[in-house]
């Protein structure tokens, strides 16, 4: 076959259609070319959808049109390597022998006598005052279907392309699952890796408390312990308003109200109170007696002291790494005793202490009047 159009004699005037027919049989000469070299009909292709693309982004940002772009060529690589892995398997095969194709069809070549309709999609109409070979016929149909079909597949390969950007998209947040690393190239497109954010320096660890190595019941008043002495008065019940006497000062003193417990006995393990009761113990400052005729005599009273119904509720809770001991605090932070003497009652027990200071707590003094039928016990009007 050759690519020569019929000659038009100078005198005679212009075939109808002749331009289209000498398009016809170019593009017939350019899929030859294509059809023998599957390389080449890809590069088509790759043209038509780069020049698609191309057309439909015309409106977007060029940042945008150039991302698009790249994941095009990646998409394009992957098809390339694909191919090239498959060393040429999917080179077309030849025409058959009975299609005719190619061969000389000089003698052949015959003058319609009638017109010939060719469909729409064809953009041909042959008259038949131009003679033209089957073999033209049947190669501009031919080449007519192979550019539909080549359209086709450039529509599909966009598709695919824009496909695999939105899916790209969707899915980059989940790199080492779906992620697209093993596409050529998709280093170039990938996100960036989050950054590593340093550790946060770990909180110090509160000061442990200071654990006493002897059994015992202990004052805790900052970072030091002081062991508590045990009253041999029991602690009356807490109907009772005052006890019976104690003559013995106190032995454990404190700085100040702001104090905590240790319990370290063996008898409460697994049987520890939830709360317990730190006791006021008032002084006696002046004993009033009457004469007989009524009139009242005032006398001090030495180291007489009293365990009141006045108290200060404790709550109870383990101290870690030790079960056999337990710590005795406020559940109010800001709680503190005020000056004056008490005791921590532990199981009708009173261990006793006092916090420095000046008296000014009015619960810490008592007066006592003895009469003849017993003594009785007020507040002294200034402590």
């Amino acid at each position: 076959m050759t690519g020569e159009l019929p000659k038009v004699e100078e005198n005679q005037a212009p075939a109808p259609f002749a331009q289209e027919i000498e398009y016809a049989l170019s593009l017939q000469r350019m899929i030859n070319t294509v059809n023998q070299d599957p390389a080449q009909m890809r590069k088509a292709i790759y043209g038509l959808v780069r020049a698609r693309i191309d057309a439909d982004t015309a409106q977007l940002e060029s940042s945008e049109r150039d991302r698009l772009m790249n994941s095009l060529e990646i998409a394009i690589q992957g098809v390339e390597n694909f191919s090239q892995r498959r060393g040429g398997v999917e080179r077309l095969a030849p025409p058959p022998p009975d299609a005719g194709i190619g061969q000389n069809h000089a003698s052949s070549a015959v003058t319609l006598l009638e017109p010939i309709e060719v469909r729409p999609r064809d953009h041909l109409v042959l008259h038949e005052a131009h003679p033209v070979s089957e073999v033209q016929v049947v190669e501009v149909r031919r080449g007519s279907s192979l550019l539909l079909v080549l359209s086709i597949a450039a529509l599909v390969l966009s598709t695919t392309a824009l496909g695999l950007v939105y899916f790209h998209e969707r899915l980059a947040g989940l790199p080492g699952r779906f992620g697209l690393s093993g596409w050529p190239g998709a280093a170039r497109v990938a996100a960036p890796p989050p950054p590593v954010e340093a550790p946060a320096p770990a909180a110090p660890k509160p000061p442990g408390l200071p654990k006493p190595s002897n059994y015992g019941v202990y004052a805790l008043n900052g970072d030091t312990l002081s062991e508590l002495s045990l009253v041999m008065e029991r602690a009356p019940d807490k109907r009772i308003a005052m006890s019976t006497p104690i003559s013995e000062p106190s032995r454990t003193k404190v700085p100040d109200g702001k104090i905590r417990f240790i319990l370290f006995r063996r008898d409460l393990v697994g049987n520890a109170p939830e709360r317990i009761d730190v006791r006021v113990v008032a002084r006696v400052s002046r004993a009033i007696k009457f004469d007989a005729k009524g009139k009242p005599n005032f006398t001090s009273v030495p180291d007489s002291w009293n365990i009141r119904n006045i108290s200060h509720e404790m709550r109870v809770r383990p101290v870690p790494d030790n079960s056999e001991m337990l710590l005795v605090q406020s559940e109010n932070p800001d709680f503190e005793l005020s000056p004056g003497r008490y005791v921590l009652v532990l199981k009708d027990q009173p261990y006793d202490f006092t916090v420095e200071g000046k008296i000014t707590d009015a619960a810490q003094c008592l007066e006592r009047t003895d009469a003849m039928n017993g003594s009785f016990y007020s507040e002294c009007p200034k402590p």
